[in-house]
């Protein structure tokens, strides 16, 4: 898993700017790895960290899974209250007292549902098409797999082109679901480098 490809993916489907500390220039499996972003007042790093799974296939799921789990930040509902008479809102703070409420109780930060229903959310994006297209797809052994979690239109639209892609280029394939179903397979049979230069081209 190409390190770079799936920080750009992961940057798109939380709406965040993540970044994975590490010069892996491939992801390797079962192995821990800082996830963070750095706000941008007080340059405070906000992360977490994310332990691979023993296959490629399972990248996607457990990364989604890690970051509803541990990652912190505000709620912006969780501010919006009267106090005293008083009405106080999140729209109404600095970006410096934004950027503080990183700290506050976990009570006032988005929880397991909220993110996971952003990350869904953001699979029914339009522009989620694109980031599939140049960063949903990797080599494999067996040929060319997608992540699949959620078979959005969008989704369908990626993997309508790559099978596009394959048939024009005269290359035969076959379609199958990992056992989960958390990845389509474009299963080629070729060699890995022959694979990856077929990506590459597409």
């Amino acid at each position: 898993m190409e390190t770079f490809k799936f920080q750009k993916l992961i940057q798109s489907i939380t709406g965040r700017d993540f970044k994975i500390k590490t010069t892996d220039a491939e992801l390797q499996p079962e192995k821990e790895y800082k996830i963070f972003r750095v706000l941008p007042i007080h340059e405070m790093t906000i992360s977490f960290n994310w332990k691979t799974p023993k296959t490629n296939e399972k990248f996607l799921k457990s990364f989604i899974t890690a970051f509803c789990n541990k990652y912190k930040e505000p709620n912006p509902e969780a501010y919006n209250r009267t106090y005293n008479g008083t009405a106080y809102k999140w729209e109404d703070k600095t970006d410096k007292e934004k950027e503080f409420c990183y700290y506050n109780h976990s009570s006032n930060m988005y929880n397991k549902k909220h993110l996971l229903n952003q990350v869904q959310a953001n699979f029914n994006n339009e522009n989620i098409e694109d980031v599939l297209c140049k960063y949903g797809f990797y080599a494999t052994e067996y040929g060319i797999g997608i992540f699949a979690l959620w078979e959005t239109q969008q989704v369908l639209n990626a993997i309508n082109k790559m099978n596009n892609y394959l048939k024009n280029k005269s290359i035969a394939f076959k379609n199958e679901y990992s056992d989960a179903r958390w990845v389509l397979r474009f299963k080629i049979g070729l060699d890995k480098t022959i694979h990856t230069n077929i990506l590459n081209n597409f």
